[in-house]
């Protein structure tokens, strides 16, 4: 059995190991094979077909990353031997030096200073060392000179293109040296092509279309443009090539890059078009580099070009860009969020803490001990205490909890059994009334103990929460519109508008903002109306000012902020009547607008009448109102709001709590009814009820609120009313005040409530029951002139 647990085990790991190997091996040889090309290629670059630095550089720059790939020197010589009129010989030796001094001398890639000294040093060498044996000429010295100084200057330019390219498989950014370096080694690369030819096609006017095809498409028109300029200057200072070629390629990377929106096809189409345009006005002297034939192939490629290999050099280019502009306002909102964070997971242990002590205060001593207080007060210094409380404990026991549920029932305590044994019977009585008051009342308190802590730990609960909610909306991606910015500064100066500066900016959520900029902070209507017009015919959609006073920047500024415009609005109507004249109503209300395009419509009635039921709703719509303004979620908040009201005060007082939100973009809303009466929904002549099945808030420890969602309309009217209302009518009040609703026909919500109120007053001769209130919200669809 042990052995079969383990030959497995090592026959996996084997499998593995082995696996590991094969990937290595054939990396190893990929980049072999790859670094012979380069070399064979780069070794046949040269200037002016007279200087060879090219290749060296490149031999010396990858024998100091690895010396293991010495065996590309045999590329390089082997590309010279391909040359008519070189003298390999000499780059040969140079070669040979050049291994063997960074071999002894143990040169790295983070050597490169070393490895170019070392460069300059073999090649000027081995040029002199030839020079001599060719009747010495002055003019050899200076070429052997320039040539030794170039490759020394590539030394340092492939060291980091190899940085990357050794590792490509692995690397995800790429720095800006890198990507320069990359820029020059692919020149150089494509120079190294030149008078290769398959057929009619020229391998180096189908590299030269390729990579300016390419870097046009995921640069842009600059990054286009400047490797086409590139690209054509080196053709012309190595290859005496017609300076026409610059123009060519860089006009041609400039429309390609430009076209580069209407994906691969419209950058060859960019491309082609550029080039003609140029070569046309210069009579098509472009030298050998370019031909139809090339461009042609070249485009036919690049148009098949396997997209996962653009994805990633855009991925590159991408990481590139994130490693230059370092946005350190976005680090400091990701550390802010990351400490937000911390500090919400601290509330949430907290509330976690309380929630367990809760439980153990449920946990409270027995009753027994108030039977033990008892018999130690009373029962210790009688002489029957022992036959009461030794030999005969059950059933004393059982005859004190009789006791104890007839004091507490109120019930005839002469059928007891201590009350016929006991000797000491009415001092045991008055001391169990004593300790039982105590322990009722202390239960009472524990009682409340826990309420107040399960108050703490649904705060705490709901502050963690807040937390994490900022924290998300510190680190909200925002998207910058730099398009729609500039069309709207264009469009606001065509009409004569002068602001500083205009921001566009698009959320997580999909809304879409803008900021207007201006020195003058003093705006007409008018004005205000123009530069919203401006706004809202540049992003498609109706816009409108979102803040009605002025914000004021770091720069002294002024800001207008503009949203998109809601749909519906509401006006909401009140009337109200106290139960008695000169009496506060313990009524209380309110509505309000949110940042988010919701409405809220509150109403709530407190327990009674007067002062104290004032009290009571006017604490829980002003709760209310912050909470809801404070982001709370709306389960924490009623929860919040009845454990609040059940602890304030030692008396049984409550309220009603009725809740409409509205979303002014959809029409949707939501009716949370806590114990409140009835609503109603006119459309038409048409009426909908929505009814409430919970208790009163600040009742019970635990409640549950009536949630009703309906989508309204324009036109349609929302009534919220308190008991009170109801109480003016008889027999099935809900249906009497429906028909009431129904026949009124109304258009200001104002008018309405008053009707309702008077037709009320009516139903009970003008001597209100209970306080009442009326409350009517009419939609209305938003009308812009």
């Amino acid at each position: 059995m042990q052995s079969a647990n383990v030959f497995p085990y090592k026959k996996t790991l084997k499998g593995k190991l082995s696996e590991n190997v094969d990937k290595g091996f054939y990396k190893n040889v990929l980049n072999s094979v790859l670094f012979l090309i380069f070399a064979f290629i780069l070794g046949r670059a040269s200037i002016s077909y007279v200087l060879f630095p090219f290749g060296i550089a490149f031999f010396a720059a990858l024998v100091a990353y690895k010396k293991k790939y010495f065996f590309v020197g045999l590329g390089v010589w082997l590309a010279l031997l391909t040359v008519p009129g070189v003298n390999s010989a000499k780059y040969l030796l140079s070669m040979a030096i050049i291994f063997l001094l960074e071999l002894f001398l143990r040169v790295r890639p983070t050597n490169a200073l070393k490895a170019s000294f070392i460069t300059l040093f073999s090649l000027f060498a081995s040029g002199l060392i030839f020079s001599y044996s060719y009747n010495f000429l002055y003019f050899d010295v200076f070429l052997s000179s320039c040539e030794a100084v170039i490759a020394m200057l590539l030394v340092f330019i492939f060291n980091h293109s190899l940085s990357f390219i050794v590792n490509r498989s692995t690397r995800k950014v790429i720095s800006n040296e890198e990507l320069v370096s990359l820029g020059i080694f692919t020149a150089v690369f494509i120079l190294g092509l030149h008078n290769l030819s398959i057929w009619k096609f020229s391998l180096n006017s189908i590299a030269i279309a390729f990579a300016v095809l390419f870097i046009s498409y995921l640069g842009g028109s600059g990054a286009g443009s400047a490797i086409g300029t590139t690209i054509g200057v080196l053709n012309v200072l190595a290859y005496a090539e017609a300076p026409s070629i610059v123009g060519v390629l860089a006009f041609g990377g400039l429309l390609g890059g430009s076209f580069r929106k209407l994906h691969r096809i419209g950058t060859i189409a960019g491309f082609v078009i550029g080039a003609a345009i140029v070569a046309f006005y210069t009579g098509f002297k472009v030298g050998n580099s370019l031909n139809p034939y090339g461009i042609g192939l070249a485009a036919l490629l690049f148009a098949a070009f396997p997209k996962k290999y653009i994805q990633e050099a855009e991925k590159l280019i991408k990481g590139n860009k994130n490693l230059n502009d370092r946005d350190y306002s976005r680090k400091l909102k990701e550390i802010i969020a990351a400490k937000l964070k911390e500090y919400s997971g601290v509330f949430e242990e907290l509330s976690k803490t309380f929630k367990q002590s809760n439980e153990k205060i449920l946990d409270h001593k027995d009753i027994s001990y108030l039977f033990e207080e008892i018999a130690n007060k009373t029962c210790s210094q009688c002489v029957m205490y022992k036959n009461c409380w030794d030999r005969d404990f059950y059933s004393t026991y059982k005859s004190m909890f009789e006791l104890v549920e007839h004091l507490e029932k109120g019930k005839d305590i002469n059928d007891n059994r201590l009350y016929r044994k006991c000797i000491r019977f009415s001092e045991l009585m008055s001391t169990t009334k004593y300790y039982l008051g105590i322990y009722k009342i202390s239960m009472q308190w524990r009682e409340r103990l826990k309420d107040a802590k399960g108050l703490i730990a649904a705060q705490l609960k709901g502050v963690a929460d807040a937390i994490s909610d900022i924290a998300k909306e510190v680190n909200m991606n925002i998207s910058f519109k730099d398009e729609l910015e500039q069309v709207i500064l264009l469009e606001l100066d065509k009409n004569g508008i002068q602001v500083e500066d205009v921001l566009v900016y698009e959320t997580d959520g999909g809304s879409t903002s803008v900021k207007v900029y201006r020195e003058e902070g003093y705006l007409s209507k008018d004005l205000e109306k123009k530069i919203a017009s401006v706004i809202s015919e540049v992003m498609g959609e109706r816009y409108e000012r979102k803040d009605r006073l002025y914000g004021i920047d770091s720069k002294g500024r002024c800001v207008l902020s503009f949203a998109k415009a809601e749909s519906l609005q509401v006006i909401t109507g009140v009337s109200k009547v106290s139960k008695a004249k000169n009496r506060i109503s313990g009524d209380t209300y309110s509505f309000m607008d949110l940042n988010n395009g919701k409405y809220v419509v509150a109403l709530s009635d407190g327990m009674g009448v007067g002062y104290k039921a004032a009290a009571e709703s006017t604490t829980a719509i002003s709760l209310l109102e912050k909470f809801i303004e404070a982001g709370f979620d709306r389960e924490l908040v009623i929860q919040t709001l009845n454990s609040i009201l059940a602890l304030r005060s030692a008396e049984e007082m409550f309220s009603t709590v009725d809740i409409m939100f509205l979303d002014k973009f959809t029409g949707k809303a939501e009716f949370i009814k806590i114990g409140a009466c009835a609503s109603y929904v006119k459309r038409g002549t048409s009426v909908e009820v929505i009814k409430s099945s919970s208790l009163p808030i600040g009742i019970l420890e635990d409640i549950e609120a009536d949630l009703h969602e309906k989508k309204l309309k324009e036109g349609d009217f929302v009534i919220l009313v308190t008991d009170g209302v109801l109480e003016c009518f008889e027999g099935e009040k809900e249906m009497e005040l429906l028909r009431v609703i129904s026949e009124a026909d109304f258009i200001s919500p104002q008018e309405m409530a008053d009707y309702i109120m008077k037709k009320s007053l009516e139903r009970c001769e003008n001597t209100p029951k209970d306080d009442m209130t009326v409350i009517v919200a009419k939609i209305w669809k938003k009308i812009y002139v």
